[in-house]
């Protein structure tokens, strides 16, 4: 028995899910929807299923087995309600909401019922991602240092560039940092955040999220926290260094440096940690497995929290609890 997969969005990330699933014995693609319907016409033609433009429409229409949703941050509009609704477990992609109170609403509504969920945080699914979750897992951290450096991502006028869209780059991008530290050293108790702006919106139109921002957090292990993130370097850092007891650990893309003393290792991955996800969530849907899944909705919802949070911190000028 085949698994009847929806996609909901159509775009880049989307498309790069669908290209790992497609190589995923026992499933099959029954419907694609994007408000731009020429979108979701061209994955049916590649991939089958039906094609809609809206999701209510397909919804009332297609028996689904999962569901992947693929929206940009302001388009969550019922998507995850209807898969509840229905008892449709889905996937989803971060940030899984802008607002919180309807996040952890949906969250409860999961959670009641016993949906199956799984969020795009993918650099869990490296191994060695895994390796330095071991390593750290009975040492005492004092220090966790995140670092989110890139150029504006997407072309001018873009919805990332707007802060009511997609929540700035805390929210959308460097979300999978703060989510990497709380993987590795635990959830957040407080964060702190100054941000800068004023070079990139004289560079883009309609650009009016932060430039810059550096978070000081508190762990509800004890172990202090620092974030620092830019939209204003070239090329591209994505990084997470703890350090513990006689411990160093960093994790940089699929490459993990562990330092013991004066003894150092490094590990490379050689994992697809995207096509690990969506194997991951596949299986669970089919055995009924959830354990299998290392980000889940509920879950997912802290991290969001965490980074809504920092953005309040901006506002306020003030340390703000999680």
């Amino acid at each position: 028995m085949k698994v009847k997969i929806a996609v909901i969005g159509c775009g880049g990330i989307a498309g790069a899910h669908i290209i790992r699933l497609a190589k995923i014995e026992g499933i099959e693609f029954t419907a694609f929807c994007d408000v731009e319907r020429e979108k979701a016409e061209s994955k049916s033609t590649e991939y089958g299923g039906k094609s809609y433009s809206d999701f209510r429409e397909m919804f009332s229409k297609e028996k689904l087995d999962a569901c992947f949703i693929c929206v940009p941050p302001f388009a969550h509009e019922g998507q995850e309600e209807m898969c509840i609704a229905n008892g449709i477990p889905f996937f989803i992609e971060k940030p899984v909401h802008l607002e919180l109170e309807k996040a952890k609403k949906i969250a409860g509504e999961i959670t009641k019922k016993g949906i199956i969920t799984a969020a795009g945080y993918v650099l869990r699914n490296y191994d060695v991602v895994e390796k330095a979750r071991e390593l750290l897992k009975d040492v005492q951290i004092g220090l966790v240092s995140g670092r989110y450096f890139s150029r504006v991502p997407g072309q001018e006028g873009s919805w990332l560039h707007k802060k009511e869209l997609s929540g700035g780059q805390l929210i959308e991008q460097a979300t999978h940092t703060v989510d990497l530290m709380r993987y590795l050293a635990g959830d957040v108790e407080e964060v702190f955040t100054y941000s800068f702006a004023g070079i990139n919106k004289e560079l883009y139109e309609g650009y009016d999220a932060e430039d810059a921002s550096v978070t000081s957090l508190k762990f509800k292990s004890g172990a202090a926290g620092e974030l620092a993130c830019t939209w204003l370097r070239r090329g591209f850092v994505s990084r997470v260094e703890v350090i513990g007891s006689d411990l160093f650990v960093s994790c940089e893309g699929k490459t993990l440096t562990v330092q013991r003393g004066d003894e150092t290792e490094t590990f490379v991955s050689e994992t697809d940690a995207m096509l690990e996800e969506d194997r991951d969530f596949i299986k669970a849907v089919k055995g009924g497995s959830p354990s299998l899944i290392k980000s889940d909705y509920v879950d997912a919802v802290k991290t969001l929290e965490t980074t809504l949070k920092c953005n309040i911190s901006m506002e306020s000028g003030k340390p703000v609890k999680i």
